[in-house]
């Protein structure tokens, strides 16, 4: 019972535009443009766990699961900017599939859910349930398989590859030995058609140098992309990125923010208290999202700055950060750092015009609810 009440611990900590700061001495920035718009009812909550751009017949649109208000994923048509389509999941019955955390579009009729219980399934447009899948066949074992969840606020996208989904591990194996981490898979896979369910041979860094006890634990922070030929890992207390074309072999690079110092993990200490605890993780730098942007071959790193003004269970940061951009030669060619209580950097998606970045943050004046508001963000070359 004791591991549940940890991770219920980990669980719940992994939980107007203003002009970025300009960049040290790269020759790229991001650059504010216009904003989006898009229209909410009474019965959606601007924040989501979950929100996914994707393309279809020339189309450009946006998924986005609004788990807290209603249990229900709208599609919006980006060029209208109004929801086209709503999927009303359900909790009850052949089709439930409860406790969802996140809804990733694979076209405008079928999306993949994921669940914090170990079922994950593809629903179609009417909230059918076509393929459904457990990896936890009893009771949660995290000497089996970790949670299974594709979601953008902390951006971990579904990697489908010929039929087999992978899904990254970050508590597998828990409590872990420091020497056992490069034995550590970084994702596991399930094969959809055959429903075989397996580890890749993509092992951890040894980058954490200390035993994990029933009340020491490691967040790996894990966020990855998706190039279509590599997957690309971004750990929240490193400064390096790995990136790996087969699952199996994985190379470094170095995607380090000017703003931060050098970066290595932290354990944390469950038998603290909550409170402390957040308190103190605001304290630490660490990395954030890591997105590719496929329109204009980069990526973006996320880094956050220490701020001691973090509120308990509060998604609107006071924080500032920044965005470290990154060739496809995974070179660092800019960074933008950004104000604090202006954004909602857990709420962004990369779209044809550019990285766009949620302005519902509750901090800033500008804030409505009953509206999305995302910020356009175009790269530009520096001016000297």
């Amino acid at each position: 019972m004791k591991y549940f009440l940890y991770i219920f611990t980990y669980l719940l900590l992994g939980a107007s535009c203003s002009s970025p700061s300009r960049p040290i001495d790269y020759g790229t920035e991001l650059t504010a443009t216009d904003s989006i718009c898009l229209s909410i009812d009474e019965h959606t909550h601007y924040e989501s766990k979950s929100i996914f751009q994707f393309e279809e017949n020339g189309h450009e649109y946006l998924s986005f699961l609004n788990e807290k208000a209603s249990y229900k994923v709208h599609i919006y048509d980006l060029d209208t900017k109004q929801v086209i389509k709503t999927i009303h999941l359900q909790k009850e019955g052949r089709n439930a599939m409860p406790s969802t955390n996140g809804c990733f579009p694979l076209s405008s009729k079928h999306f993949l859910i994921t669940t914090w219980n170990g079922v994950f399934g593809i629903i179609n447009e009417k909230g059918e349930v076509e393929n459904k899948n457990s990896f936890w066949k009893d009771s949660v074992n995290f000497h089996a398989f970790d949670h299974i969840c594709c979601m953008s606020y902390t951006y971990r996208p579904a990697i489908i590859k010929d039929s087999i989904l992978y899904f990254s591990q970050s508590l597998l194996k828990y409590p872990r030995k420091k020497d056992e981490w490069d034995k550590i898979p970084i994702f596991a896979y399930a094969d959809l058609h055959k429903k075989k369910l397996g580890w890749t041979e993509l092992r951890y860094p040894s980058i954490f140098n200390k035993d994990e006890i029933d009340y020491i634990l490691y967040d790996p922070e894990i966020s990855y992309t998706y190039t279509g030929k590599e997957v690309v890992v971004s750990l929240g207390q490193y400064d390096s990125i790995f990136v790996s074309s087969d699952f199996k072999h994985k190379k470094a690079y170095n995607a380090k923010s000017h703003y931060l110092p050098h970066v290595r993990p932290v354990s944390q200490n469950l038998q603290i208290d909550l409170f402390k605890t957040i308190h103190d993780r605001g304290l630490q730098p660490h990395y954030h999202h890591l997105m590719y942007d496929k329109y204009r071959k980069v990526f973006y790193r996320f880094a956050l700055m220490p701020d001691d003004n973090i509120k308990p269970f509060s998604n609107n940061p006071h924080q500032s950060f920044s965005i470290i951009i990154l060739n496809k030669d995974y070179e660092i060619i800019g960074e933008t750092k950004f104000p604090g209580n202006t954004y909602a950097h857990h709420l962004c998606f990369v779209g044809k015009k550019g990285l766009y970045i949620s302005e519902n943050n509750e901090n800033n004046p500008q804030f409505d609810e009953n509206k999305l508001v995302f910020r356009c963000f175009t790269l530009q070359g520096r001016k000297k």
